[in-house]
């Protein structure tokens, strides 16, 4: 009960992300473009960030190739007067995220027991198969077992 509380919490916060990406980022990077927004030159955001020209600009080429770090960002939205806004936005909602990994280890789990069970001369069908799928899957998330992300 405990564990569902906990993960209702954090996916409520995830939900705050919620059309975020729908946001992306332009072509020439944002830090060039939000510095081409304010009218800014190159070298003027380099003295602002007090490094050299030829640095800025590699600053620039780094968000573009991703090889910037967080803490170059921070620095560059700091000297704009802006927030860094780092997140990382679920494709699709965490709980079918949680529900389609349940699915991949349910198929293995029951899978197992059918060879088992063939062997034995107990198969079952495949409404069976899916049916038992389901519960198995129903348990998983019900549970949140701590192998569920263990292949």
């Amino acid at each position: 009960m405990m564990k569902q509380i906990i993960r209702e919490q954090y996916q409520l916060k995830l939900s705050q992300l919620d059309g975020v990406n729908t946001l992306i980022r332009p072509k020439e990077g944002w830090v060039r473009t939000l510095r081409k927004a304010l009218g800014m030159s190159g070298p003027q955001m380099a003295n602002r960030l007090g490094i050299s020209k030829s640095q800025a600009s590699q600053m620039e080429r780094m968000e573009i190739e991703d090889r910037i770090t967080l803490r170059q960002l921070r620095r560059v939205a700091d000297s704009f007067d802006c927030d860094l806004i780092y997140a990382l936005v679920p494709r699709k909602p965490i709980e079918i995220v949680i529900r389609d990994r349940a699915r991949e280890k349910a198929q293995k789990l029951v899978a197992k027991t059918d060879v088992q069970m063939k062997l034995e001369a107990q198969q079952l069908s495949n409404e069976q198969l899916d049916a038992q799928i389901e519960i198995e899957i129903d348990r998983l998330v019900r549970e949140m077992p701590r192998d569920l992300w263990e292949d």
